[in-house]
């Protein structure tokens, strides 16, 4: 399943509302689509502001479902190269929240809430994509 969007903080709710409605009919708990959609927040986020530098752009947005055995969202979009992947930041649990940095952050999210997260450039495209493994 794909649709597309306008690379834009508006569309976060709706893309995020499409992407809900499809993972409702997998089986998954209401917790694991709330766990997936925190992760996909994070990815859209930094498309949104990364991506177009402020300028309109859109972001394709595929759905791909293995019954029993995963879900996979991915995102494309056509900005500036951006592996959010060389972003992750490394954090101490020791340390106060407060502490720590902006930044980096929403990639340890992913990795953390799905099972697989990839980013590849391809030609002039951005390809991010997140799996949950399904129980």
């Amino acid at each position: 399943m794909k649709k597309t969007f306008t690379a834009e903080l508006a569309s976060l709710h709706p893309i995020l509302d499409w992407i809900r409605n499809y993972l409702e009919e997998t089986g998954l708990s209401d917790v694991e689509i709330r766990r997936i959609e925190i992760a996909l927040e994070e990815g859209l986020v930094n498309i949104f502001s990364y991506a177009y530098q402020g300028e309109i752009g859109t972001i394709d947005i595929f759905i791909h479902h293995e019954q029993g055995s995963y879900v996979e969202i991915t995102f494309k979009d056509k900005g500036l190269p951006f592996n959010p992947l060389k972003h992750k930041k490394e954090i101490d649990p020791l340390i106060p929240i407060e502490s720590i940095e902006e930044g980096g952050l929403g990639i340890l999210f992913m990795q953390k809430l799905m099972d697989k997260v990839e980013y590849i450039r391809e030609s002039d495209t951005n390809i991010l994509s997140l799996r949950k493994n399904l129980p």
